[in-house]
Parts: structure tokens; C-alpha cells; sequence
């Protein structure tokens, strides 16, 4: 039985939704091994976001089964309304199935999307709507220069872009520095990264105001206009990260005939899940007085390094060779199997 009236009926109002969404996917099995440093990494991700963007925000992340203390971290921050919609799934629905949760559901018009080890930096979102503006063709845009096609030459959209009298194909070669960047934030070495340096980057001058920029984008991070996201789900989700579906979205976006472009300053930096000086000299300019824990980088990372048991040192030593590393590999696979034998079966 009912008793009196909801007093929702009384006109209360609904929240709107700003231009803006932000949303983040997050996967922290364990705290563990690769995993060791992902709730600090995902606080400085999130502290960057408030202390960087240029206009308000709503903020949404989707968790896809991570431990207790991951979630535990999550409602922490939402109950301190630095995020605004939670998804906590007890399933790992995989990459490109919490994007069609994403994009079908997120009502904001522009939405952005970030892996949970982006760090923002200032300019981020302006360097990304000044491309938005400049090509409305384009259906995803990504803060940092796009280095690798994605599609391997596939894609068919910005060959009507190449012939538009608007814009100017041209070349764009990096600092160094910007290369040594990316080449750091993917982990690449030896011939993989070799040819970063060597190759310029192909993009798009818009003539009006003179906008450039790069042909591609990555999923690391992008902005995805809302009718663009409505269009390209749902999108093939068997799997937690497969290459084939996350490159399913790009291929719908070419379908579609936009665009895939990227900024040529990198706004954003692909943290890893490493913490080391080099993180914490970009981390320690960002600072927002809600998030003294997320900005506060901690000193342990020179003493753990220090303290490193015999044992481990004879260990690194053996990983240095070929032949004892795919050992480990083995080894680190079958532990992690055994270790999390119930997470992996559900």
C-alpha cells in the first residue's frame, strides 16, 4: 500500500546534463603485480581531469569488476562528488562492451572518452574542440598526436577530406621529445620505436584559421560527439580486450565517413602503470584542493626500489635474458592463473 504522494511529483526538477562527459573504464583485478600502482595512477587521473578542464563536467565511470579495494576507492570519490555516475558491474563486460553502455547511455553532447592511466594536462580540451570546430567531419578526436594507424590503411573517409578545397594535406614532424614520449607511454623499444623517429606524421590544415591536424586517433583517449556514439553501437564485446572489437569502432566511424584526427600538441600523457620521477615531475604541477590524496605523490616508489630483496635483484637479472624470461613469463601466467582461478571462471 501507497501512503501519501512521492513528492517527486511536486515538480522537481531534473538534473541537466553538461556539454561535456567524461567517462572512464576501470579493470583492477588485483593490487598486485602490474596492478600494484593503479589506484594512485587512477587519482592522479581524475585529480588532473577537475584541475584541467575548462568548462564543467560530468563525470561517469564504469568499473568492470575490480577488487574491493578499487571500489572501494570509486565510492570514496563519488561520495566526495568528484564523479557523478558510477557503474560498478560485478562482470568484466570487456573494452568495447562498457563503450556501448557508454555511448548509448551518456546524454552529454560531447563526450569524451580516457583509459584509467590518462593524465590530463592544461589545454587539453580547448586543443580538442578548436579540431572539432575546424572539421565537422570529425568523429573522433584524440589530445595527443596519433602516431600508428590503427586501420593499417583501410580506412576510406579521409580520402573525401584530402579532396576538400578546405583543407591542405600536409606533413607534421614531432619534437623529439613528443616521440620520446610516446614511445615511452606504449612501452615500445628496438625496431617498434625506431620508426616513430623517421616518419612524419600525415595531416589536415583547415585554411580558414590555419588548424592542423593529424590524420588518426588512438583509443587511449578522444572526444566522440554524441551523434557519432549513438551510430556506432553496439559493437562486438565476446571478449575483455580484444585488438578486433576496440578496432570495430573505428572501422564503423570510417564507415560512417568521419573522421579520425588527433591535436598535434600532446594534452594528454599515457601514465602506464609504472610510477616513477618522470610521472610525478608532470603530476606535481596539478593540483585541486578536493583531491589532496590524488595529488599528494608518494616518496615510497625510491625507497622500495632500495629495499629490493636479494632475491628480486638475482631475479631482474634473469629477466634480462632471453631464454630465462619466457621462463618467467610462464611462470608469472601460471601463478597468475592459480592465484585467481575464481575471477577468471565467473
Amino acid at each position: 500500500m501507497r501512503t501519501g504522494k512521492n513528492p517527486a511529483k511536486n515538480g522537481l526538477p531534473a538534473y541537466s546534463p553538461q556539454r561535456l562527459g567524461v567517462a572512464l573504464i576501470t579493470y583492477v583485478p588485483f593490487t598486485e603485480g602490474y596492478f600494484e600502482n593503479a589506484l594512485e595512477v587512477f587519482q592522479y587521473e581524475v585529480a588532473s581531469l577537475h584541475a584541467t578542464t575548462g568548462e564543467p563536467f560530468d563525470l561517469l565511470v564504469f568499473d568492470n569488476g575490480s577488487c574491493p579495494e578499487m571500489v572501494s576507492l570509486l565510492q570514496d570519490l563519488h561520495a566526495q562528488k568528484h564523479i557523478d555516475w558510477l557503474i560498478l558491474s560485478r562482470h568484466n563486460m570487456g573494452k568495447a562492451g562498457a563503450w556501448n553502455w557508454i555511448f548509448a547511455a551518456m546524454p552529454n553532447e560531447l563526450i569524451c572518452y580516457a583509459d584509467s592511466d590518462v593524465l590530463f594536462r592544461p589545454g587539453w580540451l580547448e586543443g580538442s574542440l578548436q579540431v572539432l570546430e575546424a572539421f565537422p567531419q570529425a568523429g573522433m578526436v584524440g589530445a595527443q598526436p596519433s602516431f600508428y594507424d590503427v586501420m593499417q590503411g583501410e580506412g576510406q573517409a579521409h580520402k573525401t577530406a584530402l579532396k576538400d578545397s578546405r583543407y591542405t594535406p600536409a606533413e607534421f614532424q614531432p619534437p623529439i621529445e613528443v616521440i620520446d614520449e610516446y614511445v615511452l607511454g606504449i612501452g615500445a623499444t628496438g625496431e617498434v620505436a625506431d620508426q616513430f623517429y623517421h616518419k612524419p606524421l600525415n595531416t589536415l590544415v583547415e585554411r580558414g584559421k590555419g588548424t592542423q591536424a593529424v590524420l588518426g586517433a588512438s583509443h587511449m583517449q578522444f572526444i566522440i560527439p554524441r551523434q557519432v556514439a549513438r551510430q556506432v553501437v553496439p559493437l562486438p564485446s565476446a571478449h575483455g580486450l580484444l585488438r578486433r572489437e576496440t578496432m570495430s569502432l573505428d572501422y564503423k566511424i570510417d564507415q560512417l565517413g568521419y573522421l579520425h584526427l588527433s591535436t598535434v600538441h600532446p594534452y594528454v600523457f599515457h601514465m602506464g602503470n609504472t610510477i616513477n620521477q618522470r610521472l610525478l615531475d608532470e603530476v606535481n604541477p596539478i593540483t585541486d584542493e578536493g583531491l589532496d590524496k590524488a595529488v599528494s605523490p608518494r616518496s615510497s616508489t625510491a625507497r622500495q626500489s632500495a629495499r629490493s630483496s636479494g632475491l628480486e635483484r638475482w631475479l631482474r637479472q634473469l629477466a634480462k635474458q632471453p631464454h630465462y624470461q619466457k621462463r618467467l613469463v610462464r611462470l608469472y601466467n601460471l601463478l597468475f592463473r592459480a592465484l585467481y582461478a575464481e575471477t577468471l571462471e565467473k
